[in-house]
């Protein structure tokens, strides 16, 4: 992970505990314990925050997003679901992770149940 995003983790959260790190593309991710909520942050190169989130319940999810994952993903088991808010924008997107085998995949809705694309 680059300086600045580890260095602006422990600046901007620091009672983050159990962290670890992942890179996708262009950003880095921080997972992390704060208090019993599991959380994440991701960070730019530059160290700027991209998206903060928090796990949550799957039955807390909207009916939209789960009519969508019946829908589309009808043989497909969710055990985690994180919302995740644009630190830009502040929109609101959730990201639901499948666990039936170790190559897990994640789904990311709008509120309202709309699928978006994953990144190329």
């Amino acid at each position: 992970m680059p300086p600045l995003a580890y260095g602006a983790m422990f600046r901007q959260y620091p009672q983050a505990r159990q962290v670890t790190w992942r890179r996708f593309q262009d950003w880095y991710q921080a997972s992390y314990s704060q208090g019993h909520t599991r959380r994440l942050v991701r960070f730019n190169s530059n160290g700027d925050v991209e998206a903060t989130g928090q796990d949550m319940a799957l039955s807390a999810l909207s009916l939209p997003i789960k009519h969508t994952l019946a829908t589309y993903y009808p043989t497909r088991t969710f055990c985690r679901a994180i919302e995740v808010t644009n630190a830009r924008t502040g929109g609101l997107t959730y990201e639901m992770a499948t666990c039936e085998t170790a190559l897990s995949r994640t789904v990311t809705l709008t509120a309202n149940g709309r699928k978006i694309p994953r990144p190329e």
